[in-house]
């Protein structure tokens, strides 16, 4: 017994004793009994919000109480330029897009790439629960937005209103923006403000003190400005608010008069001034308006800027501005006094013109720069540039006059979720509802102003508060290192809170990021390049406004496409008939027997070993073609739902001015390609040939840039093109021709140089190949012949006409033809010189047809344009095919 009993007191309580040591670890390490452990979910967001550097606290608590959630950072192709956004959208339609992402708003919910936040924040029209929201006649009652009422979400109403209205589309709510953004204005380095004689305290708040400023802060000693600008839209947009005008606005017509009113694009109050009656509820009609008069006048301003000529008074060394006649007749009265100078005195213009990076501009501040429109939430940021904080200051772009207000621009970022959130986190509708919902509980943490509060509060520890925005502080409750603050920095945000000074965004309604990239090459560049002085930028401001109402910025109304859809009809159906019967002509040639098949296979294996050419020809040629031909008849979308539209694509395209501009450029480029880079090689080859010594040297010499890279080559090109004195060809130029007046030439700014400059790089990189394949046929020409026209007393020139040239006029002609058809086609040097600039000078198709795929995502115009261009060159396909089948093909023989 009692051996039994130990036993049993060595075995059953030592058994109980490591299942309570292990059900700990158990029950740690298992889910609950009957509960499925948690799927790893990944949420995926672009680059704006680092998820690499350091996460907000509301965030990381959030990932903490979700260990399942891990946030990742999205990465997709890399296209230069606008085409940054064809890479987001692309991913999208694959359906492996970001969760998170950031873009033009409109143009992500016209392609169907955003998700609409109805779910959790409300809809127009609705109210927060549920119900229909109705005016007293029973009428549903919207005004495009979400008010309080329909709301469903604390968080929307605690967003700035103008920032509400950009990010909501047709009474839907699309995005978030990150905080309240940060702000555009002009930044000021104080020391050379003081250096000037100048009281930073007191910026300027009209145009004419801020050029009265600039021209006191002109670098006499080295005669460069300390004022810069950069020719950017997005920095030169606010110069037009500050002329109380907007680069869109919105119509609205009373329903009492009928009598159309127009309020700028970002006005919440929507009241007729003379009757007080309110439009709010009244659907606007949105249009450009950048050839308004005020609007014309802030380009004017950048004009006069840059180009308006000026003197230092000799009386009182103050700037005194001149006119055209004034400068070039060297003496002005003013105030009864004849104030006379010498050429050298005048100044031409009072602000510089930069691309540098800001990062490289910036180490500048209090040196050579004094002031720059730049972006900035507070000073410390630039520390990490070795720019001193304390000496940085930021002022609002200066109003017109004394009675507008001067502007600071609300740089704000805006989030969207993505659409492929419908059916990621599960297979059911209750997982996927549930992935969207932690998508969401993500994006309002990433937004929310809780991140920035993070930043603030540690750069408050370390003793940099003077530098940060006082409202931050008092919202934070650290009103006591206001005291540190310096009074210009204080006033600044004094005004803003008085309401003196007016905040912006950028335009947000029509495609702004398309049309700010014309707006940018057509105008703002065009004015601050080195050929911008003569440069009629009231006719380009009226051009560039009609294309924007004409497809650019806003699609034209139904009913003028229908107006022109009988003509259309008719000449579609004639394009289709020429184009099918060039095309029966190409198959029937290539299908017609020929005088002999004698030992020709005609068994399989020919056709299975062309199978993987004709396969891969198939699927990365022809399915294309015919998609595109599709295409060209839809309204297509990347995401979204794509419908028929016939021919539309086409009668927008017939209408539009700037196709004839892009045909007429074209051409205009084939031609000048044909006689710079055609000819070039045929004509050096028969140098090759007749030069009598050092053959292999110079066939070397010519033919080493082809060893290039093509993008090194262009890029090599476009520094020695750059238009001011330090460019490599005009140091040369200015070397030897510095004493005959040379004036440094805008090669790549300037409309009677840039076609030539865009085609040079091909002629010096491929001329050398070219040349070769010449050199090659030229070695068929028998010597007997050379040698009987010399005996009969034929020079170079008479044996080159008479002899060699009919000999290799079969190649000349294949390649004629084939260099005209490539000629139409290339892009590649006006990509990335000018990418299709100044204006449109060297827009051409190609570059047409790049730019409306992937930078405006419209790709049946894309595919509208391509069908056109290829309607024009299957003649010369056809011409080309009956050439080849002519010529006979024989070994040239030599040394």
């Amino acid at each position: 017994m009692r051996s039994r009993s130990l036993t049993r007191w060595h075995q059953a309580p030592l058994g109980s004793l490591f299942a309570s040591m292990l059900l700990p670890l158990v029950c740690a390490a298992a889910p609950k009994l009957g509960q499925e452990p948690l799927p790893e979910l990944t949420v995926t967001v672009t680059s704006r919000f680092n998820t690499q550097g350091r996460l907000p606290k509301n965030l990381r608590d959030y990932l903490a109480r979700h260990p399942n959630v891990r946030l990742k950072q999205w990465e997709g192709i890399r296209l230069p330029q606008e085409g940054a956004r064809a890479s987001l959208a692309m991913a999208m339609a694959a359906n492996i897009g970001a969760d998170i992402f950031e873009t033009d708003i409109r143009q992500a919910v016209a392609q169907g790439l955003a998700y609409p936040l109805t779910e959790w924040i409300g809809q127009d029209g609705i109210l927060a629960n549920g119900q229909p929201k109705l005016t007293p006649d029973g009428t549903p009652d919207r005004n495009g937005q979400i008010d309080a009422d329909e709301s469903k979400w604390p968080g929307w109403m605690h967003i700035k209103p103008f920032l509400r209205q950009a990010g909501t589309v047709d009474g839907i709510p699309y995005s978030l923006p990150i905080g309240d953004g940060t702000y555009v204005g002009i930044l000021y380095s104080k020391s050379m403000i003081r250096k000037a004689g100048l009281d930073p305290e007191k910026p300027p708040m009209t145009w004419e003190e801020f050029i009265h400023w600039a021209r006191l802060l002109y670098i006499h000693e080295t005669k460069t400005p300390a004022v810069e600008l950069i020719p950017a839209s997005w920095a030169f947009a606010p110069w037009v608010a500050t002329a109380g005008s907007s680069i869109v606005v919105q119509d609205r017509v009373s329903p009492t008069t009928g009598k159309p009113h127009t309020f700028n694009e970002q006005a919440t109050d929507l009241r007729v001034p003379e009757t007080g009656e309110d439009l709010s509820r009244v659907m606007p009609k949105w249009r450009c308006n950048v050839a308004h008069p005020d609007a014309v006048a802030a380009v004017g301003f950048y004009h006069r800027l840059r180009w308006a000529p000026w003197i230092v008074d000799p009386e009182n060394s103050a700037p005194l501005e001149l006119s055209p006649e004034e400068a070039q007749q060297g003496k002005a009265e003013r105030q009864g006094r004849t104030i006379t100078f010498n050429p050298t005195d005048v100044i031409e213009g009072c602000v510089g013109v930069t691309n540098q990076r800001f990062t490289e501009m910036l180490t500048r501040f209090g040196r050579s720069l004094a002031m720059h429109p730049l972006w900035a939430s507070d000073m410390t940021q630039f520390e990490t540039l070795g720019v001193q904080a304390d000496d940085l200051g930021m002022f609002p772009f200066p109003a017109m006059n004394g009675q507008l207000r001067p502007v600071l621009q609300n740089s704000a970022c805006f989030f969207m979720i993505g659409k492929d959130v419908r059916t990621r986190g599960g297979s059911t509708d209750e997982e996927h509802k549930a992935y969207r919902d932690i998508v969401w509980n993500i994006m309002t943490r990433i937004c929310a102003k809780e991140g920035s509060d993070e930043s603030i509060r540690r750069k408050v520890a370390a003793g940099q508060a003077k530098f940060l925005n006082p409202r931050d502080l008092e919202r934070l409750g650290l009103d006591d290192y206001l005291r540190e603050f310096p009074p210009e920095n204080l006033q600044t945000w004094a005004r803003i809170e008085a309401g003196q000074i007016q905040e912006v965004i950028e335009p947000f309604m029509g495609r702004w990021l398309q049309f700010r990239d014309f707006y940018q090459r057509e105008v703002v560049d065009r004015v601050l390049r080195p050929s911008g002085r003569e440069f009629d930028y009231a006719e380009a401001l009226r051009q560039l406004e009609r294309d924007a109402n004409r497809g650019i910025m806003f699609e034209r109304p139904p009913e003028v496409l229908d107006k022109h859809r009988p003509r259309a009809r008719v000449i579609a159906v004639i394009v289709a008939v020429i184009m099918l019967t060039f095309l029966v002509l190409i198959i029937r040639d290539q299908v017609k027997r020929g005088a002999s098949l004698a030992g020709v296979h005609k068994g399989w294996m020919p056709w299975l070993l062309m199978a993987p050419a004709l396969l891969s020809i198939g699927i990365w040629k022809y399915y294309p073609l015919l998609r595109g031909l599709v295409m060209a008849f839809q309204d297509y979308k990347i995401a979204g739902k794509t419908v028929f539209v016939g021919l539309n694509n086409f009668i927008a395209i017939a209408l539009d001015p700037n196709f004839y501009h892009y045909i007429w450029t074209t051409f205009r480029f084939v031609f000048w390609n044909l006689i710079l880079a055609f000819f070039t090689p045929i004509i050096l080859a028969f140098l090759l040939t007749e030069i009598p010594r050092l053959k292999i040297f110079f066939r070397t010499l010519f033919f080493l840039p082809q060893m290039t890279s093509g993008l090194v080559v262009t890029l090599m090109w476009k520094e020695m093109f750059e238009g001011t004195a330090s460019g490599t060809l005009n140091r040369l130029l200015s070397f030897f021709l510095g004493n005959f007046g040379f004036q440094p030439v805008d090669w790549l700014g300037s409309a009677s140089t840039v076609m030539a400059c865009v085609i040079v790089p091909g002629v010096w990189a491929h001329a050398g190949m070219g040349s070769l394949i010449y050199l090659a046929a030229l070695k068929s020409v028998p010597d007997e012949l050379y040698e009987a026209a010399s005996i009969d007393g034929a020079g170079i020139l008479r044996r080159i006409w008479a002899i060699a040239l009919p000999t290799i006029a079969p190649l000349i002609m294949i390649n004629f033809v084939g260099s005209f058809i490539h000629a139409f086609q290339n892009m590649a040097n006006i990509f990335l010189l000018t990418f299709g600039g100044p204006g449109k000078e060297t827009m051409v198709m190609g570059m047409a047809i790049w730019q409306e795929a992937y930078v405006n995502l419209r790709f049946s115009l894309a595919t509208s344009y391509a069908w056109i261009l290829g309607s024009i060159l299957i003649s010369f396909t056809y011409l080309q095919l009956r050439i080849l089948r002519r010529v006979d093909f024989r070994q040239a023989k030599g040394d």
